[in-house]
């Protein structure tokens, strides 16, 4: 985590490259290989279109990026591999829910998926349904999506908070956007979880309250998730 930045920014300014990612060309062996032995293990799991971050730069508020287009059985492998060196990062949009009275809920991660058991800001992988026009991502539907699929609320439920939360915890980069909620903390965990509860193939099993950040022995709680929320209940160290 001594490397951990989180940054409060303005803008994000993010791009499809018309790049390959070669490593996912230089391992297809073995890649193959390893996606039927995860396929067996998770019947569930799909080989979709998702996007990788290819190369990022933060200055003046802005995030600026670009994204390689890839399958998620070459992520998988990355990510199953230790992400070795590989021209790529693992840049993802999340959620920072928060309660009225500033409390941030994370979720758990049900079995059965890439991160069972995890705790984290909720939120998934940009794709290629999140590109418009000239190849510009829109990092805001994105989010949003992932919002109302995984938890069942749409965002307006939700007052957003102006521009981004970016935490950068090598390989991963999370772009978060904050919506807060009128519900005090137990209430809005209540309604989240009967949410879930009511989907037919729920991601997530439970939402947890976090007045203060997680500590280093919450080994449950997902690294880019402790360093976000140790820097939003002491704002101080955010980087701008």
């Amino acid at each position: 985590m001594k490397d951990a930045e989180v940054h409060r920014i303005e803008e994000c300014r993010l791009r499809l490259s018309s790049n390959a990612w070669g490593f996912a060309e230089s391992n297809e062996k073995e890649i193959a290989q390893h996606w039927r032995e995860r396929k067996r293990d998770n019947p569930s799991f799909f080989n979709g279109r998702i996007l990788v971050m290819e190369c990022f730069h933060i200055s003046h508020d802005v995030l600026e990026a670009r994204f390689m287009e890839t399958d998620f059985a070459n992520f998988l492998y990355w990510k199953d591999s230790g992400y070795p060196e590989s021209g790529a990062i693992d840049g993802f949009g999340t959620v920072v829910i928060r309660a009225r009275g500033g409390e941030v809920l994370l979720a758990r991660q049900k079995a059965g998926n890439v991160n069972a058991g995890l705790v984290y800001l909720p939120g998934g992988f940009i794709d290629p349904r999140d590109v418009t026009t000239n190849g510009i991502i829109d990092i805001d539907a994105s989010v949003l999506r992932e919002l109302e699929e995984e938890t069942g609320l749409p965002a307006s439920e939700f007052t957003r908070r102006p521009g981004y939360l970016i935490t950068i915890v090598p390989p991963q980069i999370s772009i978060a956007v904050e919506l807060v909620s009128e519900l005090e903390a137990n209430e809005l965990r209540r309604v989240l979880n009967d949410k879930i509860a009511a989907q037919a193939d729920p991601e997530l099993e439970d939402f947890i309250v976090f007045a203060v950040p997680p500590t280093p022995g919450d080994e449950d709680v997902a690294v880019f998730s402790r360093c976000a929320l140790s820097a939003l209940f002491s704002e101080t160290s955010l980087v701008r």
